[in-house]
């Protein structure tokens, strides 16, 4: 049944003016169109991805050499935290121990400019003077490694009124890493015991993570027998997290006859802890660095290339746009069919068909609607439309409907939508121009958006804006980016156009779960050409609730796999399709390394320092990531404010999905998927 408004083919001919983009005219089969391009098209990949590597490497770098300075400003604890260690820190200082700054958190001072540690010394000296505490000395972290320190440092610090290192005299250490000790008989106690004596030092440096009974055993032993008199005592690495009970025990050493002086070498922020854990003879600070340099190489890099690829490709167009016109003579088919297959679609069937006949295309069209053996009111609700209808007694899937509809559709052109989606008034004209237009495109699809929500609450809500964002960013940068090339991997189901020659040789199939995808990589096999039109917009019902959004899309990501295995030979030669295999790959190593950062954190001592620093790693990728993706929603200010959940939380989540699906696709063990009144076994 043709639609109302019925146009012979008589006058249909139209003179619309286009604006030129090309410098050299050439005759296609609809008429004259121009091409030029500012940058050669071939070129723009490779400067996206020159661009993206510098993106990636600058952006890494930064985030790898700032975060350190950048988390002093949230992860810090200082020495003013723990009240009972100030306490003993004052009364150490009143019987007479010498307070020295031992850095803010045991930087390396010889890799420093002397602006830098002379902000790190103002910092330390602030604490101390708010602790009441009296900085007299300036004591390099890594002196006791020989690492001399950047002469210019030592002149800047000197001006700050602050003496340097303890005294002229070798130092000594003889209790690094006694924390492990058990024994009075082991033998580093025993050799230690003896070299000390052979080598009666003038100045003693122990570490406050080294103070227990056998430090402390070593240390008064010699310091009760020696005839030296100008011993200097130096317990360095203290901070907020050393025990009262080190810090009273330590400042004892002022009684002894044989010490002139005491020095407690503090760490005013505390955080510093010089361990470096070890997992199978691994080192996890080694371990943590690839796991950055992995998400950073597969989330910054990815999304830079296609972002930039997007954004040159579309100013490359843009820019001739003011060319002269030319005009072309655009016919409009004999006929459009529009096929619309619904099952138990009573709720938005009725808006479907109404935004169809509301559409502003002048030429000739029908509408046929596929009942798929509904059980509810779809039908009837259908038979009230002056639409050509097919009632299908039975549900015998969507790719039957659609082949059915398609044996009836007399049109040139095939529009195909689904009964819950609303076109605007222009989508068909869109669809149906740009296949009159390019003599080459077979298959066109448009812009699926997604229906405000109506009355629902907060989460149903940020449920939908979340999926607004994804179908958004997959449209208008992916799918973008494949119908630059004619190799489109998925017309989805609400908005496409075919030629009826198309549908000639290839016809939708139940050899997987998913109608759409599988019907366009078939085309796209028998090199035709698969384009877009974003202008062709249509809005479709999106899941409120987990439950259904994780329903529909283990049967989407299920069923594109099921799409590479049947044509596996084809798709390993495209490389939107391998990129789109290696995503479920990536998914799984990254959600097992997820799982793993826990584990990894707990064998570091200060695991809270450890994960706020973590945290500032994550924080700066999404600020990026907003950066870079933010332009596609200036038009809906809403969906810039869920953009953060988007990427820390709904991301995640439907990574965990992605590697759950295809760990059951790999394994065998497929799903079992609802899909019209039908349970599918899917492997």
């Amino acid at each position: 049944m043709v639609l109302k408004n019925e146009i012979e083919n008589v006058d249909t001919t139209k003179s619309i003016k286009l604006k030129s983009d090309l410098n050299v005219t050439h005759k296609g089969k609809y008429g004259q169109k121009t091409v030029c391009r500012f940058i050669k098209n071939k070129y723009i990949p490779v400067i996206s991805l020159f661009f993206a590597i510098l993106i990636t490497v600058s952006v890494g770098t930064f985030i790898y050499t700032s975060t350190g300075n950048m988390s002093n400003l949230f992860t810090h604890k200082t020495i003013l935290d723990e009240p009972e260690l100030l306490q003993a820190l004052q009364t150490a200082q009143a019987s007479g121990v010498t307070m020295a700054i031992h850095g803010w958190e045991h930087e390396n001072y010889s890799e420093m400019s002397p602006d830098q540690a002379i902000v790190d010394i103002k910092k330390s000296e602030a604490v101390f003077k708010q602790a009441g505490l009296k900085s007299e000395l300036f004591v390099s972290p890594y002196e006791i490694f020989g690492v001399p320190d950047n002469p210019e440092v030592v002149e800047a610090i000197k001006k700050e009124g602050i003496a340097i290192g303890t005294i002229g005299e070798p130092i000594y250490e003889y209790t690094w890493l006694w924390r492990n000790m058990t024994s009075f008989d082991d033998p580093i106690f025993q050799a230690a015991s003896a070299e000390i004596r052979q080598n009666k030092p003038i100045v003693i440096v122990l570490h406050a993570q080294d103070w227990n009974k056998y430090t402390e055993q070593f240390l008064i032993s010699y310091l009760i027998s020696t005839n030296e008199t100008d011993i200097t005592v130096r317990m360095d690495d203290i901070n907020q997290a050393t025990p009262k009970e080190v810090i009273n025990d330590a400042a004892k050493f002022t009684q002894y006859k044989s010490v002139s002086k005491v020095v407690f070498a503090i760490i005013p922020s505390g955080v510093y802890d010089n361990d470096d854990p070890v997992v199978y003879n691994i080192k996890v600070n080694d371990i943590m660095k690839f796991y950055f340099l992995f998400f950073i190489i597969i989330a910054l890099l990815p999304l830079s290339f296609f972002v930039v690829w997007r954004l040159l490709s579309s100013w490359n167009k843009r820019k001739y746009k003011n060319d002269p016109q030319t005009e072309i003579n655009a016919r409009y088919p004999n006929l459009v069919s529009v096929l619309v297959p619904a099952y138990n679609e009573e709720k938005s069937i009725g808006r479907c068909i109404e935004a169809l006949l509301c559409q502003d295309y002048g030429g000739p069209m029908e509408i046929i609607v596929i009942n798929d053996g509904s059980s509810d009111g779809t039908a009837k609700i259908i038979s009230t439309y002056p639409v050509k209808f097919i009632d299908l007694k039975k549900n015998g899937g969507k790719a039957n409907a659609l082949n059915r509809g398609i044996e009836e559709a007399k049109g040139d052109i095939l529009v195909f939508t689904d009964s819950d989606s609303n076109m605007v008034k222009d989508t068909i004209s869109c669809l149906v121009k740009t296949l009159m237009d390019d003599s080459d495109a077979q298959m066109v699809t448009g812009t699926v958006l997604i229906n405000n929500p109506e009355k629902s609450g907060v989460m149903r809500r940020i449920m939908i804006y979340c999926q607004m964002i994804e179908y958004q960013l997959e449209q208008e940068i992916m799918r973008y980016l494949q119908g630059l090339g004619g190799n489109i991997l998925v017309c989805p189901g609400p908005s496409t156009a075919v030629r009826r020659s198309v549908c000639d040789v290839v016809r939708f199939s139940d050899d997987t779960i998913v109608e759409d995808a599988d019907f366009t990589v078939n085309v796209l096999q028998k090199s035709m050409k698969v384009v877009q039109n974003l202008q062709a917009k249509v809005y479709t019902n999106a899941p409120e609730t987990l439950g259904a959004w994780y329903k529909q899309r283990t049967r989407w990501w299920f069923g594109y796999l099921q799409v590479w295995k049947i044509h596996r030979q084809w798709s390993v030669g495209n490389s939107w399709m391998i990129y789109n295999y290696l995503s479920y790959i990536i998914s799984v190593c990254s959600i097992l390394m997820i799982l793993l950062i826990p584990y990894f954190m707990l064998q570091y001592n200060d695991v809270t320092y450890v994960a706020l620093r973590g945290l500032l790693y994550v924080i700066i990728p999404v600020l990026l990531y907003i950066i870079l993706t933010g332009w596609l929603f200036g038009h809906d200010k809403k969906l810039l404010l869920i953009l953060i959940p988007y990427v820390i939380i709904y991301s995640t989540f439907r990574v965990f999905v992605l590697s759950y699906v295809y760990i059951c696709y790999l394994t065998g063990i497929g799903l079992k998927i609802k899909f019209g009144s039908r349970t599918i076994d899917a492997k």
